[in-house]
């Protein structure tokens, strides 16, 4: 008896398949969503890769296209469908591209309608597209980027040699924030300049609503500010010759840290950094250097703070999560728009193994 269960549990588990699993060539694997809103309509494009055997047609393009449109986000995505021969896989899906109004306007109805879909991992990058509509970015392909989804993700991947201007959250992480009444969120955004894509500054919201975009500079120091940051560059006048420059990055994640006390807010970071370019007369191999330098750095560093901070308060936007911080202190709630600021940055040089800092 024990022999013939073993057996029917050996059938079941190794002859039967899932009942909804489909064959990998029936489907058709979107890797990129554009979500557009124009003319009181939703329009969706998929981007999908193409795996037809190559040896067929060496010459064949990587991923092909399927637009739809609709009054609402569900029909525009069932419109988009039906222009596909096979069933869509949203699985493997990369990156969602979505236009500014859909941004101001209707994240909500797109939150709605991806969390109901079961086959779609959370995991992607969400991205506003800065300047132009999401269905350019999606097709804005080269040699370089035949597929621009996963260029998308690399941009937001990438922080090397370069200011860190990308938000770290993906759509899970977004969604995370987004319905918590504590938090605001905020994402990346894509750009196209000189028929080329680039990584654009940080978007931030108020709820379900985009409100507007730091710069690029708040963007790096934002990043810097919620410990995230992997390099930002800081370009300091020399502090004996105004005319010339000496040009520093950071290295490790920054320590960062928000203390609420008396109505009061205090934002904290301390980055290490190191000299990549020079054009300083003076005498390196003295500390009081190095002093001199880390002083100007902070205080650039505290007043970019300061900006960002300011930017935050003017659109309501809790990017920080000051909120949050109180209210995990307190079990109160405020409103962090009527707290004081004060910035506090410390900054550490490295110079061949050897680290000066400077302590306020």
């Amino acid at each position: 008896m024990k022999k013939l269960i073993s057996l029917i549990l050996f059938i079941l588990i190794f002859t039967s398949g899932c009942y909804d699993y489909t064959e990998l060539n029936e489907m058709a694997i979107v890797s990129g969503i554009a979500v557009d809103f124009e003319d009181e309509k939703f329009h969706v494009a998929f981007e999908i890769l193409n795996t037809k055997n190559k040896e067929d047609n060496k010459e064949q393009e990587k991923v092909y296209y399927a637009q739809g449109e609709g009054k609402t986000i569900s029909e525009a995505f069932s419109a988009t469908s039906l222009e596909i021969a096979k069933m869509p896989y949203l699985a493997h899906l990369k990156a969602l591209i979505i236009d500014e109004e859909i941004a101001k306007e209707h994240v909500e109805d797109i939150i709605d309608f991806l969390i109901r879909d079961n086959h779609i991992r959370n995991i992607f990058y969400l991205a506003i597209s800065k300047d132009t509509t999401a269905y350019k970015v999606l097709t804005n392909t080269d040699t370089n980027n035949p597929i621009v989804s996963n260029a998308i993700a690399d941009l937001i991947d990438s922080t090397t040699f370069t200011n860190n201007i990308a938000s770290d959250l993906n759509f899970e992480k977004f969604v995370t924030n987004i319905i918590d009444p504590r938090k605001d969120t905020y994402i990346s955004s894509i750009k196209i300049e000189d028929d080329n894509l680039k990584l654009g500054p940080i978007g931030i919201f108020k709820g379900y609503k985009f409100r507007t975009y730091l710069s690029e500079n708040e963007s790096a120091v934002f990043n810097v500010m919620n410990g995230s940051s992997n390099e930002i560059h800081f370009k300091i006048k020399c502090p004996n010759d105004e005319d010339n420059y000496i040009l520093l990055t950071t290295f490790n994640k920054p320590k960062s840290g928000i203390e609420i006390k008396n109505k009061t807010a205090t934002i904290k970071t301390e980055v290490e950094t190191r000299i990549i370019e020079n054009h300083c007369k003076m005498d390196f191999k003295k500390v009081k250097t190095y002093e001199e330098i880390q002083k100007k750095v902070q205080k650039k560093l505290e007043k970019d703070m300061k900006d960002v901070i300011t930017k935050s308060l003017k659109y309501d936007s809790d990017i920080l999560k000051i909120k949050q911080i109180y209210y995990q202190k307190t079990k109160k709630d405020l409103d962090f728009r009527k707290l004081n600021y004060k910035y506090e940055a410390k900054v550490i040089i490295n110079r061949n193994g050897l680290i000066f800092e400077v302590k306020k």
